[in-house]
């Protein structure tokens, strides 16, 4: 391999991680912009239902608690306590 070809060789090598980067890069603002969709959505679903969403539950760490009249639940492991 020449010093010409293997410059070439790495500089399309450079140009394809640029590529992947700039897409990674373009997908993670678009997940991050939905995710803030989803919140203003589901903490709007809160407050018209009478809910707080809480924090991450202690027991599972799947699922944000939802607060109602002194009771935190999580939807996902059926973890609840009274405050």
């Amino acid at each position: 391999m020449t010093p010409r070809s293997a410059s070439r060789s790495e500089a399309t090598r450079q140009r394809a991680v640029i590529n992947r980067l700039e897409a990674t890069t373009k997908r993670l603002e678009t997940i991050e912009d939905r995710q803030r969709q989803l919140e203003r959505t589901i903490a709007a679903l809160a407050r018209e239902t009478g809910l707080s969403v809480g924090c991450p539950c202690t027991r599972c760490s799947r699922s944000f608690t939802l607060v109602k009249s002194g009771v935190v639940y999580c939807p996902e492991c059926g973890y609840r306590h009274t405050l």
